[in-house]
């Protein structure tokens, strides 16, 4: 049997009833570009070389006409990686956008920091090392 392998994870979802105030976070603090938006329905972010998808749970769960049904209630948790060079930077554009850092971690070989969102999800940007991927 073939060994298959997984490349790497490509989109994550949040979900929030608000995604203006999602849109604007990662677009105008952290930088993505937005590449698909229907209003009060979804907006799709480029995060480097991944992919950030806000959906609004109440119109795309439990039907939807383009993708399986989409939602969840609550918040939840991603990490995105950054440059170690630019920890410094990323914790000033934090501090200048209002947005409060929950925690710092200096893990082994990396470092961590955490921060929420818009709609509550607890956001992390982790130097490289912290995990064993590929690293962009």
């Amino acid at each position: 049997m073939t060994i298959m392998k997984v490349r790497k994870v490509i989109e994550t979802s949040i979900y929030s009833r608000d995604l203006e105030p999602l849109k604007k976070f990662y677009s105008d603090v952290l930088g993505f570009e937005v590449i698909e938006e229907e209003k009060n329905k979804l907006v799709f972010l480029k995060a480097g070389a991944s992919m950030l998808l806000a959906f609004n749970p109440d119109r795309t769960f439990p039907s939807n006409d383009k993708l399986p049904p989409h939602g969840a209630h609550g918040s939840t948790h991603f990490a995105l990686e950054i440059e170690a060079s630019d920890y410094e930077k990323w914790k000033e554009c934090l501090a200048q956008n209002g947005i409060a850092i929950e925690l710092e971690v200096n893990w082994k070989e990396a470092r961590s920091l955490y921060f929420r969102d818009p709609a509550g999800n607890l956001v992390e940007l982790m130097t490289p090392g912290g995990w064993p991927v590929d690293h962009y």
